[in-house]
């Protein structure tokens, strides 16, 4: 894929010589920032409209902003020479501005790039270490170049951005999948609103009726179907292929805790689900697995007489995680189940011989958090094993082991 199919949408452009000429716009020697010769390829070559702005935006429109971006162009000095101010004064406030919007761009996974006319060295030491490692650049989602340095004879060089890009594994990933979500999205709404314009309070009255909690059901709605509608995202092997470096272990744990386990504090706070892990004192736990449609208070029932079906779980200590792993999972006895790093990166083991029915009121705020699919129906499986499990007769030992001391012919070897 190339840099114009990743690089889509709108971009944002904040620099206060954008659109202008640094002294009199009619007099036709006056010097033209790079700036404007930048954003005319970036718009004409990459097929794409730009918002440009000469200062920055007002705080509070950043979010509406940031939703809407997909990349920011970004010049870093924007503020006032004006000989009767404090210039220190006011180049430490622009300077912490320029922070605080980094921040949030970094909040919304908004790439910037910071296209400026001071030294790359200068403006990188402004940078705190939360928001740019000089150590790995490539990790970087922001870009820092000097604006003249983009330049060869008139034409922008694209090839470092693309370079940068291809190496910032996060960000390419991140564009690679916005085509196909859009894609995706543009077909869903497409084919629904042809149905019916009025899709969403079919569904609404529906969920209404069931009981269900209707916010969450619509969503979850959208979310399947985006997810049966979305082409396989076509990501480059050699981009992703192969590793800068190696990871640490606790990279790697906290990567598996995000995609399997969501905290509390996104929850809806009344809603109970399949999954619904609560902690209990001395590193124990109990996990929910009455499934979602009998998690649903009917019949005026009040939300927190909802009984769940909870197995119990305790911490598992990392030196008995390294015995039972084998080959990419861990070996498990029927009764038991590991979930790996979940909550604040802990292990657990849930025991299916320990099952509490429990009301919802008496553990609503003990809740860390929600496994998810598909480890949480994992573990409804391997528990439903276990309930309907046959024991079978031991096999005598004498008709498997094989004597030390006997010979093997050579159709048994």
């Amino acid at each position: 894929m190339k840099l114009k199919d990743l690089m889509s949408g709108i971009g944002v452009v904040i620099d206060d010589k954008v659109d202008a000429a640094t002294e009199d716009q009619y007099d036709e020697d006056a010097h033209v920032d790079p700036i404007n010769e930048i954003v005319g390829q970036i718009e004409g070559e990459w097929d794409l409209a730009c918002y440009t702005t000469r200062e920055m935006p007002a705080s509070k429109t950043w979010p509406s902003l940031l939703r809407s971006a997909s990349f920011v162009l970004l010049d870093w000095k924007m503020w006032s020479t004006d000989a009767s101010l404090d210039a220190s004064q006011i180049e430490q406030e622009g300077i912490k501005k320029n922070i605080q919007f980094l921040e949030a761009a970094r909040d919304h996974f908004v790439p910037v790039l910071i296209f400026t006319n001071e030294s790359e060295d200068d403006v990188v030491d402004e940078l705190p270490d939360r928001i740019f490692s000089d150590e790995s650049r490539e990790k970087n989602f922001v870009f820092v170049r000097n604006k003249a340095s983009l330049l060869t004879d008139g034409s922008v060089e694209f090839s470092e951005i693309e370079q940068w890009l291809r190496q910032n594994a996060s960000v390419y990933a991140l564009k690679v999948w916005e085509s196909a979500f859009h894609a995706a999205r543009k077909e869903l709404f497409g084919a629904m609103y042809a149905r019916s314009p009025d899709w969403p309070r079919v569904f609404w009255k529906a969920y209404k009726d069931d009981g269900v909690d209707p916010s969450s059901s619509l969503t979850h709605l959208v979310n399947d179907n985006l997810r049966g509608r979305m082409q396989t995202a076509e990501f480059n092997e050699e981009i992703l292929g192969v590793a800068n470096s190696e990871v640490p272990k606790e990279e790697v744990r906290a990567l598996i805790g995000e995609i399997s386990f969501r905290p509390q504090q996104v929850l809806i706070e009344d809603e109970i689900g399949c999954g619904d892990m609560f902690q209990l004192p001395k590193q124990k736990f109990l996990l929910n697995l009455r499934p979602d449609c009998d998690c649903v208070p009917r019949n005026g029932q009040e939300n927190g007489d909802i009984e769940l079906y909870c197995i119990e779980g305790k911490r598992i200590p990392d030196t008995e995680l390294d015995q039972k792993y084998d080959a990419g999972h861990f070996t498990e006895r029927v009764w038991e189940h590991i979930v790996f790093s979940v909550h604040e990166g802990r292990s657990v083991r849930f025991d299916f011989r320990k099952l509490r029915i429990e009301k919802f009121c008496c553990l609503k705020e003990k809740r860390v958090g929600r496994l998810l699919h598909p480890y949480v129906t994992r573990v409804q499986q391997r528990f439903g094993l276990y309930l309907q499990r046959q024991g079978l007769p031991r096999i005598p030992e004498d008709a498997v082991r094989i004597a030390a001391t006997r010979n093997l012919g050579e159709d048994e070897q």
